[in-house]
């Protein structure tokens, strides 16, 4: 099972390459927000703060990017013949890629916090990494999700900007209204920003709980309605030869 993680983190690393305007755009932007959280934060707080939208705000386009073709690359690959072969069950397939995409997205993920922690080394400690830590999870999550979302329509690339444009205002509120950090609530990154704002263990705690719920139960309903559709489209790609077309 490692050997397969690492293959298809190689995979996700190779498809990265090949959209080399995509990549290029996507460290300019990084780049561009790591510079711009130095030179702007006044507090501690508000460094972290900025660090987690950067990550999110980029990351969500690398993770959305790598859902949408997902189970097509599946066949692409050849990684399906673990399903098929009852070696790898489908919803762990999926968690295995969705989690691969994370890890590609380190850079992007990071460099905004190492943008934090030069200018505020008392940063360094172990909210900040638990926030990256759920930086990671929050985009497999996310991943994961979208995968079920976007092999439901036959041309998903164009439901794609409007799945993340949703992301970004509900969930960091790239678009303040009254009322929009209540409604983040209702996504994981929306929990991050309050365990970044928490003042005490118990806040954290409950933050941290928040997260684990949400999270948990946003992909436990997403399979439910949709995995079942998920899994006859793989039938039908197997049956017709649809993964060519």
């Amino acid at each position: 099972m490692f050997k397969f993680a690492i293959f298809l983190i190689r995979v996700q690393w190779i498809d990265r390459l090949a959209t080399s305007s995509f990549l290029i755009g996507i460290t300019i932007q990084t780049v561009l927000l790591a510079l711009a959280l130095y030179r702007t934060a006044e507090t501690p707080t508000e460094a972290l703060v900025l660090a987690t939208r950067a990550s999110l705000l980029t990351c969500t386009a690398i993770v959305l990017l790598s859902a949408m073709s997902s189970v097509q690359n599946e066949f692409r690959y050849g990684t399906v013949e673990k399903v098929v072969l009852g070696a790898v069950p489908m919803p762990t397939l999926l968690l295995i890629r969705a989690a691969a995409s994370a890890i590609v997205s380190s850079p992007a993920i990071v460099v905004p916090f190492l943008a934090a922690y030069a200018r505020f080394p008392e940063l360094i400690g172990a909210r900040s990494l638990l926030v990256i830590l759920m930086a990671y999870v929050s985009l497999t999550a996310v991943c994961y999700q979208s995968t079920l979302i976007l092999c439901q329509f036959k041309a998903p690339i164009g439901v794609v900007p409007w799945l993340r444009l949703a992301l970004l205002i509900v969930g960091l509120s790239v678009l303040p209204f009254t009322g929009s950090d209540l409604v983040a609530l209702i996504l994981p990154s929306g929990w991050i920003l309050r365990l970044v704002d928490a003042s005490g263990p118990y806040a954290a705690a409950a933050a941290l709980a928040g997260f684990t719920a949400v999270t948990a139960a946003w992909t436990g309903v997403l399979w439910k309605v949709l995995g079942g559709r998920l899994m006859s489209r793989v039938e039908d790609n197997l049956t017709d030869g649809a993964e060519t077309r």
